[in-house]
Order: structure tokens, then sequence, then C-alpha cells
């Protein structure tokens, strides 16, 4: 007997082999369709806990799949699509159980009328559990911290099969592990978040044209500096991609304030001459995430990502050199500092907490387009990361333990092979970013 017909005779209706719609969905992710032998839907911890037991007494690898965004196209093996785990339940005290299979607009619209909020990304179609596992910096990120931050309690299903409650208080390693460390030990089935009020806020943008994109990123590290902890913002320098985006530094902020408030923090932003527009008013926080990109783009994006512990003048002049390049160059900073700074270096998994900014800077490839090209698209790239120290698993496309080493710092790395060590010796989840017992 296979072990797809046997797995199909424990969980009636929930597995899906090649050529049903439930298979197709489950095996897609953002980067492609993959190709595995079969796909369970479970709707329950229980249901998750018997598809690991199988697959790995069965020795099938196995694929967690919640939003697809962040994993590579699975061949052969068993993929557990967490879809059919999405419950949102909103409970006492303003905490909020969430299934990994939600995706974050979803939790945000949820919330919505009860005037609350759970950060995380920026992207409404990105599922709980992939960026919860990896950090999740999101708009509330100088206010609350990381998502990781908020966590308050994780249902837990391990490779052995077991349904565990983590927390601070049960099993507090694997606790601290999961927050940061991805998906390496096991299965989130449900996330207990510290919900916070999002009521409010005001945002919007401000455009700016290509002529001094140093002194944009002058005015605003100073902004950010001196600004509250209630202040978010992004801040990206775009290439020119056809009429309707000609280019140049743009500002994405929101503050739980006044608009009066906002406008006089942006004031050094606001007076810089190639200002082009200015969109600020009130704004809820769902209209403050964004839709995803509709499939993988014509073209390879080459760059980098790194926690920027000081925005220096000396380090704004690398990122800013990195846009005098032939192919088309994308900047992204993103404020940190406040509630995220004053977290302990060694109480989770992500463990740069000293980071001013995150900083991203991408080359866009064309498909097709020679080794040279690849070559040249890493021209300036290491002089800018230099001024970072550590990556963000979430933003960090490449994959292997070169990459893995570069995400987590020496201590932290060798605590999560430890906990690998002791609960999955035999290695049966291997995420993207795999760390290895």
């Amino acid at each position: 007997m296979s072990f797809v017909t046997d797995l199909s005779e424990r969980m009636p209706r929930l597995v899906h082999a090649p050529g049903t719609p439930e298979y197709e969905a489950g095996a897609h992710v953002f980067a492609g369709q993959g190709t595995p032998d079969a796909v369970v839907r479970p709707t329950s911890a229980d249901e998750v806990a018997e598809a690991v037991r199988s697959a790995v007494a069965a020795g099938v690898p196995i694929t967690v799949r919640a939003g697809g965004h962040g994993s590579d196209p699975a061949t052969g093996g068993l993929v557990i699509d967490l879809t059919g785990l999405a419950a949102i339940e909103l409970a006492d005290g303003g905490l909020v159980r969430i299934g990994p299979g939600a995706q974050w607009g979803d939790v945000a619209a949820t919330l919505a009328p009860h005037g609350l909020g759970v950060t995380s990304g920026d992207t409404r179609d990105v599922g709980v559990g992939g960026l919860a596992l990896g950090g999740g910096i999101g708009w509330l990120v100088r206010a609350h911290g990381l998502t990781i931050d908020i966590l308050r309690e994780v249902e837990f299903v391990t490779p052995a099969g077991e349904v565990l409650t983590l927390d601070a208080e049960h099993h507090p390693d694997l606790f601290w592990a999961v927050r940061g460390g991805g998906g390496n030990f096991g299965i989130a089935t449900r996330f207990t978040f510290q919900a916070a009020p999002v009521d409010g806020l005001v945002g919007g943008h401000v455009m700016f044209d290509q002529s001094d994109p140093r002194a944009v990123l002058g005015a605003w590290r100073d902004v950010m500096r001196d600004g509250p902890d209630e202040l978010n913002s992004t801040l990206l320098v775009m290439p020119p991609i056809g009429p309707e985006m000609p280019g140049g530094p743009q500002l994405l902020v929101a503050l739980q304030g006044s608009e009066e408030e906002l406008r006089r923090l942006l004031e050094p932003l606001l007076s810089l001459p190639s200002v082009t527009d200015v969109v600020l008013g009130p704004v809820d926080y769902p209209d403050l995430l964004e839709d995803g990109p509709p499939g993988t783009p014509p073209f390879e994006m080459v760059g980098g990502n790194g926690f920027v512990p000081d925005l220096s003048d000396a380090a704004l002049d690398a990122f800013v050199s990195t846009l005098d390049h032939p192919l088309p160059t994308m900047l992204l900073l993103r404020g940190l500092g406040g509630a995220f700074s004053r977290v302990a270096a060694d109480a989770t998994a992500v463990a740069q907490r000293d980071g001013e900014a995150l900083f991203a800077v991408n080359r866009f490839v064309p498909e097709g387009s020679g080794p040279e090209a690849l070559t040249s698209a890493h021209d300036g790239v290491d002089a800018a990361m230099a001024f970072t120290n550590g990556r963000y698993s979430n933003f960090t496309p490449e994959f292997g333990d070169d990459t893995v080493t570069e995400i987590y710092p020496p201590d932290t790395l060798a605590r999560l092979r430890a906990i690998k060590r002791q609960v999955d010796p035999d290695d049966v989840f291997r995420p993207s970013h795999h760390i290895t017992p």
C-alpha cells in the first residue's frame, strides 16, 4: 500500500492527489507550482499531528505551506497545507487566537471593528504562520515591537506528532526558538497574540523627485531619531518604471496621533525642495496593508538586506551610492528603534535589537540576462551591507548554511541548533532557512 493511499484511509477527504483543485492550490507557492506526491489539508492540530506521524513513519519529506510566500515549490513528499486552519478569534483582554493559514489582511479586517490590530508585515495576502515565525516587522513595530514580541502562546505539533502548548512557562526553550527560528522545529497550528488599539491613526505618503535622494535619506533619519514610538515609516527609493512611476524617494508613514502632529514631525521632509506630492490624513489600519504582487515578476532581484545599528552619514552615503548603476535599483529603509529595541537581544531568535533601521537594496535583472549582468548586479552591494550586522529572514530569498549564519549571530544559532537537536534530531522539518541539528 502506498503512503498516499494509507494516509487517505487514515484521513478521508483531507488528502488530495495530483489533478484535483485542492492539490493544485496546496502545491502552489509564490515562487511557482510544486510537484509533491500529495497535499493534505488538515482542520485541527490533531489532524496535523496525524499527518506528521504518518509521513515520518513512512520516511516521506514534509513541506509546510501557510501563505505560500516564503518557500520553494515542493518536489515530491507531502505538503501539509494549513489554509484550513484560518480561524480568527478575539478573546478577553485583547488576546486574539489566529490559525497559521489565515492571511494578515483578514486579521486586520476582523479586528478593525473592535479598534484593534496585530502588528504584522505590509502585505494583505501573506499567511500568518510564515511571517510570525520569522519575526514580523509591521506598521506598529516602534510602538509594540515585532509580531513575535506580542506572541503569548503557540499551539504546536512536534516532529514526534505531539500537540504542545508553548508559552513563557511551558516549554520555554521551544517557545523562544519558534519566535524567529522559522519552521525548523515543527508546525504552529494556532497563535495567540496581544492585540493593540489602532484607532486614531493618521498616515499616507510623501513623494519626491530624483534630484537629491541623499538629502531625503538624511532628513528621514533625523525625523525618525527625534520622533515618538507612535511614528512608523518606510522610505523607498524606486527606479523609474514607466510614465506612471517616474522614480525617486517615497515615504510611507503612519502615526497614532493627529494630522497636525504628523505634519509637524515630518516638517524637515516636507520642506525639502524635491517634494512632489503629499497625501496625509486619517487612515484605518487595514488600509496600511498593501496587495502583494500577482506572481513572479519577469526579472530577478539581486541585492541584500540587513539591520543597521547606526544610520551614520557614511552609511547613508554608501546606500545612496548603490543607485549609481545601469541596472534599475531599489532601496528600502524601515524605521526601527522604540519598542523593537527595548527587547533584549537574547529574548527571541531575532537578536539584532540594536537596529536603528532595516535596510534593503535590490537590483532588477531582466529575464534572460547573461552571467555578466548578474555579476554586475552585486557591484556596490557589499560596501552598503558593511554597515549592517545581520539579515532579516523574512526579506531573504537566498538559502543555505552561509545565509543562516548571516541571519543568526553565533550564540543565537548555537542555541537554535541545540534546541533542534533536542526536538527534531532526525531533521524532519527543513524549511527554506534550514537550521541543521
